[in-house]
Parts: C-alpha cells; sequence; structure tokens
C-alpha cells in the first residue's frame, strides 16, 4: 500500500520567524567574515546573490562594501530570500563542524532520518513543517551538551543547527 502522505515545505527564509534580530545578525557577520576560509563555490554563489540582492550607495559592486556596511545591508535580504538565507545556512553550518557533527548523530539517533552531513541542503525546497513530537529546542539542546560537554556553543547556535541538519522547522508538532 504506497504512502500517500504529501510532505509540505516552508521556505527557507521562514527560518526568522524562530530567529532574534540580534542573532541574525551574528549569524551574517559570522559568515561574511568567513567566506574566504569555506568552500569556494559556496562564497562564490554568496557572492553573486549578494550582488544581485543588495544596493549600497556608492559601491557599483556591493561584494567591495566593507564588512560592516555588508553585513548590515543583507540582513533585508536574508529575511526575503529563500536561496540566500539556504545558502547563509549552509556556509555557517561548514564553520561549526563539531556541532554539525554532533547534532547529526543526535538526530540519527532519535530517527529523524536527516540526510548525510554532506548534503547541499540549500538545494531543497525548504524546510520541512513535520517536526517530531516530543522533541523539543531543550531536549535537544541537552542531548548535545550531554554528547559534547565541553561544547562552547551557544544555544541559539544549537537550535539553528538542528533546523538545519535535521532540515526541519517547528511548525507542526503532531507528527
Amino acid at each position: 500500500m504506497p504512502d500517500n502522505k504529501k510532505v509540505q515545505f516552508l521556505p527557507f527564509h521562514a527560518v526568522n520567524e524562530f530567529m532574534r534580530d540580534d542573532f541574525r545578525f551574528a549569524i551574517l557577520q559570522e559568515v561574511i567574515h568567513n567566506l574566504d576560509k569555506g568552500d569556494k563555490e559556496l562564497a562564490l554563489r554568496f557572492n553573486r546573490l549578494f550582488s544581485k540582492g543588495v544596493q549600497i550607495a556608492g559601491f557599483r559592486n556591493s561584494n567591495q562594501a566593507p564588512l560592516a556596511v555588508k553585513v548590515r545591508n543583507s540582513t533585508s535580504l536574508f529575511e526575503r530570500s529563500s536561496d540566500f538565507a539556504a545558502l547563509t545556512i549552509s556556509i555557517w553550518s561548514q564553520l561549526h563542524q563539531s556541532l554539525q557533527n554532533d547534532i547529526w548523530q543526535i538526530l540519527d539517533k532519535k530517527d529523524w532520518k536527516p540526510l548525510p552531513i554532506d548534503a547541499d541542503r540549500s538545494l531543497l525546497p525548504g524546510f520541512r513543517v513535520d517536526w517530531p513530537k516530543g522533541d523539543t529546542f531543550d531536549t535537544l539542546i541537552k542531548a548535545h551538551h550531554e554528547n559534547a560537554p565541553d561544547s562552547t556553543e551557544s544555544d541559539d547556535n544549537i537550535c539553528l543547527m538542528v533546523v538545519w541538519m535535521g532540515n526541519k522547522l517547528p511548525y507542526n508538532t503532531n507528527e
């Protein structure tokens, strides 16, 4: 008997409903500051989306603006562009590989069936809305601290990594 259950997605920029402004700013700052340290292809895609979506007065090419100006002007693009939000979180997750590995293991143990760690989640249509009943951010944060007691990652970072690696937003908790 085939499973006719339809999978629902929210666009990646829907994550903004679950993020504080200061955390969004910190993510963008970290990503823009570290673009040259990560995957060159992702950096190219990021810069292309940024230059198409952000106009900064005084710069023909927005990518030439100072870091602080780029960060401040990128928040609105992150809030309205699913592609830019996904790419930003993808780059950010690569900057936190230890957290990425730990969260993947936690989600796998909890039978979330996460995609492989190296899968390019930014190519997906968005976040799934089916959040497993009984799993909360608090329980997942606790599981991370039990797995990695020396971790210095913030609760916000842990939650964002759960959302990204699990490809789910806590929208529908009736699963």
